[in-house]
């Protein structure tokens, strides 16, 4: 069974995942309905194809606008295309979309973050 295996910094489950043939650490964000979320700037160093516009819910509350790319990331061994939603913040998410058929083990106490394909 194919497994990837996080950790947790500052008290949250990371994922080492590669998009575009870069690793990068992902927070496994269960609030965030999409599948991954980068700092604009990064956005622009791998020179990614907007796609289109979309509005979304941030953690705060407030409704902000992004702008969205497409692009593949490394999933259970194979490349899958995603659509990427950019931030001006500095880090990463990787949301509950790209997840739809895993399952996802978080415990803390045991320094546990596991995905597994379902089924």
């Amino acid at each position: 069974m194919s497994v990837i295996k996080g950790f947790f910094r500052f008290g949250n489950p990371i994922l080492e995942l590669i998009l575009e043939s870069r690793k990068i650490n992902f927070l496994l964000d269960t609030g965030f309905n999409g599948e991954v979320m980068i700092p604009i700037m990064l956005v622009e160093e791998l020179g990614l194809e907007q796609i289109g516009v979309s509005q979304y819910v941030s953690a705060s509350g407030n409704i902000e606008l992004t702008n969205i790319f497409k692009g593949k990331i490394k999933f259970f061994d194979k490349d899958l295309e995603v659509e990427i939603l950019s931030t001006d913040a500095n880090f990463s998410l990787a949301g509950m979309r790209l997840f739809h058929e895993c399952r996802i083990i978080i415990e803390m106490d045991k320094n546990q973050v596991e995905i597994t394909k379902s089924g």
